[in-house]
């Protein structure tokens, strides 16, 4: 899957919501909130996606490889 692909699973998952990808999202978003790489705004430095959508993009994985 291209990373275009992925930003927008991730952002049509985000609008349009999905019991099972929500709860995969929450997962992955908690590992997200302890990591020092999430900024202020929800971005991740290292890879610089939106990660409230990018956790909804099952196809996705961490750069740091946490998930």
């Amino acid at each position: 899957m291209s990373r275009l692909s992925e930003i927008y699973e991730g952002w049509k998952n985000l609008v349009f919501d999905n019991k099972e990808v929500r709860e995969e999202a929450m997962r992955r978003m908690k590992i997200c909130d302890a990591c020092p790489k999430l900024s202020s705004h929800n971005y991740c430095d290292l890879c610089h996606c939106y990660m409230p959508a990018k956790v909804r993009s099952l196809e996705s994985r961490c750069w740091d490889k946490k998930w």
